[in-house]
């Protein structure tokens, strides 16, 4: 099998320190003047954000597809980035998301309003930096003390008896698998029920799962330790997701014949198959997880 090896900068062991990620803004951008953004300002913004190096991949895109439709609405009302008012922002705001399926379209909500603000902000706060005289209309914008009208939508949650069921069905399937002496072969399903043990059991979200490594986890004090430079995090592992997080585990270090260290990531991916594959085991993808759970 497949060694996994993992660069050091990525593994979440505790008391990692912070790295320098230099200055995004050194990096030469020929589009990066302020003629473009007032003419094409999704070709500069593209350009602009892809130099960002202190943010994640997932969080370039969806910053993209925020100034993609901001940049839709300049063009529906003949308006370039120097022209727009405060009165101007309000209104965008107050439009629903064409982008968005029937069922979900509704005057955006207060997070989604504050999103849209601090991140034209920065926008404009930029376009200072390249000559831009005009005033900051996002500040404006967000000085209004009616501007986070609009209600969030609660989170979902599993309730009681969801939760219930779930602990029920990892338990079950754990047995059965146990049972019909299912072991290397059947790993893509050990890790999936040790990912919604953690996620259950030890509240840890999306992002933390994706950095995970070997060392995070105590199976004898039954915890879960995480750190990022400026976070920490322990979480303890709940009864009933210990065994399924054991299990996982265990078949990992065979399915590696015991080759693991502890900046191995423990959730891993199967991409033995399919195209453009450039080796057998990486890390769960963001999207990948929510697909799984």
């Amino acid at each position: 099998m497949t060694e996994i090896t993992t660069p050091n900068t990525n593994h979440a062991i505790k008391r990692q320190h912070a790295t320098s990620q230099g200055n995004p803004s050194a990096r030469p951008d020929l589009f990066d003047r302020l003629d473009v953004w007032l003419t094409s300002p999704m070709h500069a913004y593209s350009s602009w954000i892809s130099g960002q190096g202190n943010l994640e991949d997932s969080t370039k895109t969806v910053y993209l597809a925020m100034f993609g439709r901001f940049c839709a609405w300049l063009d529906e009302k003949s308006k370039r980035l120097d022209t727009v008012s405060p009165d101007h922002i309000l209104s965008f705001l107050d439009e629903i998301n064409p982008n968005l399926p029937e069922s979900r379209q509704h005057t955006q909500a207060s997070r989604q309003r504050w999103q849209y603000i601090r991140q034209l902000e920065f926008v404009y706060s930029h376009l200072g930096t390249l000559g831009y005289s005009g005033p900051n209309v996002c500040s404006q914008v967000g000085a209004k003390p009616d501007i986070d009208k609009g209600k969030d939508k609660p989170s979902r949650f599993l309730s009681p008896e969801e939760s219930r069921a779930v602990m029920s069905l990892i338990q079950t399937r754990l047995d059965e698998l146990r049972r019909e002496q299912k072991g290397v072969d059947s790993w893509t399903e050990y890790r999936d029920l040790a990912l919604i043990g953690v996620m259950i059991g030890a509240g840890l979200k999306v992002s933390h799962i994706s950095r995970v490594t070997l060392n995070c986890i105590d199976m004898v004090e039954e915890r879960i330790d995480l750190s990022l430079p400026g976070y920490t995090h322990r979480a303890r592992i709940l009864a009933f997701a210990v065994a399924p997080i054991r299990a996982w585990l265990s078949v990992q270090e065979q399915l590696h014949g015991g080759r693991l260290d502890g900046t191995a990531k423990v959730f891993e991916a199967d991409r033995r198959m399919g195209f453009g594959r450039t080796s057998a085991h990486v890390t769960l993808s963001p999207s990948s997880i929510h697909r799984r759970t």
